[in-house]
């Protein structure tokens, strides 16, 4: 008896190998490095046909948590490099907790998110939750239900922090009660992180 593997099934769709596309980032700084700018991840994300259709953030809100104070004259003159709407951020620290000053470090954390959620919902309210700890910046804004999406890019390795991967679920189930949406970044080391 004779057994074939099937290696593949083609023909079911037109989805044809293309050449790919030179294309290069939109920003070129005074080094001449080539950085993404804000026209560029509206593209990657093919945003651009919702603002056309007028959805450009406008009457909605996010939290960003974080750990730091934030640099709010850092975040205005990404906007305003990258010819953004002027959209200065709300700064809530969490209360009965000592808000940390900026941070060494976290502070570029802070202003990277604050900038690019803004980047792509450029008109959305932007409210920036933070505390000595951004666990509880995030518990917080899910706690007052601030804005109904909650933005964290802070992780820590879930087999060396179990209680805090717990937690974290206890709060991501009551943002999702409270109809919420939370969003967590992968980590720039992928699994690893």
């Amino acid at each position: 008896m004779l057994f074939r593997s099937v290696a593949a099934v083609r023909g079911l769709d037109d989805f044809l190998p293309r050449t790919p596309l030179l294309l290069r980032p939109l920003y070129t700084a005074a080094s001449g490095k080539h950085y993404l700018a804000p026209s560029d991840a509206q593209t990657i994300y093919n945003v651009k046909p919702l603002y056309n259709s007028g959805y450009d953030g406008a009457g909605q809100k996010i939290v960003i948590a974080g750990q730091s104070a934030l640099e709010a004259a850092d975040v205005q003159s990404f906007r305003t490099l990258f010819g953004l709407p002027a959209n200065t951020p709300q700064i809530v620290p969490v209360p009965g907790i000592p808000a940390p000053q900026v941070v060494k470090g976290d502070v570029v954390e802070a202003d990277l998110d604050v900038e690019w959620a803004g980047a792509v919902a450029k008109n959305a309210t932007l409210i920036f939750v933070y505390s000595t700890n951004v666990f509880d910046a995030v518990q917080y804004a899910v706690a007052q239900n601030l804005a109904p999406v909650v933005s964290l890019s802070y992780g820590t390795c879930e087999t060396g922090a179990r209680s805090t991967a717990a937690a974290l679920r206890l709060i991501a189930e009551q943002a999702n009660a409270q109809g919420i949406t939370l969003i967590a970044a992968s980590g720039d080391s992928g699994a690893f992180g």
